[in-house]
């Protein structure tokens, strides 16, 4: 028998932390740890991308908690909108035994604010970049490596400054790394400017969908569903996490209230679905997109066909005629609403939703 306390919930619409069920995404999580702790890194800097919902921030959480477990390894995330040199010294020199080391070194950091003016310092900065240099040569003079992690990371003066020193680091061999996530198009307006060598060469990873035979075990497990049932809210997910989360949170709150599900509270389960997706991802995305994306999606919605076992599959071609456009200029949209993680391509000559439920949200704007 089923018994729920609505204020027990393990499922999250919030934000910016690992949730308490989480579905970890071993393969991309293992291969940027790999990467960072192998004794030569392939890569000093790398992305994450996905679209709005798809637990970008839980997994940068995730990798830098697990990072930072790490002997000899330091984690700190600082703000995007923030002086990030500034930021990182700031961060490094609030952890009481980095700080120490600091001390010990004798490093005049009182430009930046930090500490107290030394007296006969061996090392004086005069800059943020000098100090965050200093830093970094005692931390590698005693085996400490840097890991800096940025959250939803775009394009300014204040990431192109912080690109420079990045490679001035590089090439002085001071085991600082970088993780970031960001918004597809933000990563390349970042990746279009050759001068930032540094992020120029960042290795991008596009996040994937969350594995379905997870996501319905957890619900097994969880909401206490048979396998069949649990199938089937893991495949209305679509693996997307804040669908996953949705989902469950949905469903938790209303076995809190009764133990069996009337029809008219399913059918309240999937309006409050729909109103979570859509203000915690959708309205956003919507706002990103072009007036002809939107009569693209809108075309594609139009075509879905309601009641068979392929209902959300639409032919290229049935939908280019509906907006009555030619093969090349459908192309570009139909590519970039792809690479935003909107629609799903990999059926040859045809097109569906890559989010759950998106039709709907489409046929009321």
């Amino acid at each position: 028998m089923r018994y729920f306390k609505e204020e027990d919930n393990p499922y999250t619409l919030q934000f910016s932390y690992i949730p308490p069920r989480f579905i970890e995404r071993q393969a991309i999580t293992s291969f940027i740890i790999n990467n960072y702790v192998r004794k030569v890194p392939t890569y000093r800097g790398m992305f994450i991308t996905g679209v709005r919902g798809s637990g970008k921030t839980v997994m940068l959480g995730d990798i830098r908690n697990k990072i930072n477990a790490m002997e000899d390894w330091i984690a700190v995330d600082i703000n995007p909108e923030d002086d990030l040199i500034h930021s990182v010294a700031n961060k490094l020199y609030r952890i009481p035994e980095i700080k120490s080391l600091f001390i010990k070194a004798k490093l005049d950091l009182s430009i930046m604010g930090l500490g107290v003016k030394v007296e006969n310092a061996e090392l004086v900065a005069y800059s943020d970049d000098d100090a965050l240099e200093m830093m970094l040569e005692v931390l590698k003079k005693k085996n400490r490596k840097v890991l800096v992690t940025i959250d939803e990371i775009t394009y300014s003066d204040n990431v192109a400054r912080f690109s420079h020193a990045l490679s001035s680091y590089a090439n002085a061999d001071y085991d600082i790394y970088v993780l970031m996530t960001g918004l597809k198009e933000n990563i390349d307006r970042i990746k279009n400017k050759p001068s930032l060598t540094f992020l120029y060469r960042a290795k991008v990873n596009e996040i994937e969908m969350l594995n379905i035979t997870a996501i319905s075990a957890d619900y097994q497990k969880t909401l206490q569903l048979d396998t069949s049932e649990a199938d089937r809210l893991a495949f209305e997910s679509k693996g997307y996490s804040l669908a996953y989360q949705a989902i469950g949170y949905v469903y938790w709150n209303a076995y809190s209230r009764s133990a069996e599900l009337t029809q008219s509270q399913i059918t309240d389960i999937y309006n409050e679905l729909d109103s979570i997706l859509a203000e915690f991802a959708y309205d956003k995305i919507f706002e990103e997109l072009s007036a002809k994306d939107i009569e693209v999606l809108r075309a594609i919605a139009s075509l879905i066909r309601d009641g068979d076992d392929e209902s959300d599959i639409v032919k290229v071609a049935d939908v280019r005629n509906k907006v009555n456009m030619t093969s090349a200029t459908f192309a570009t949209y139909r590519e970039r609403l792809i690479n935003d993680g909107i629609l799903d391509g990999k059926i040859y000559g045809c097109l569906r939703f890559n989010l759950p439920r998106l039709e709907n949200y489409v046929r009321l704007r």
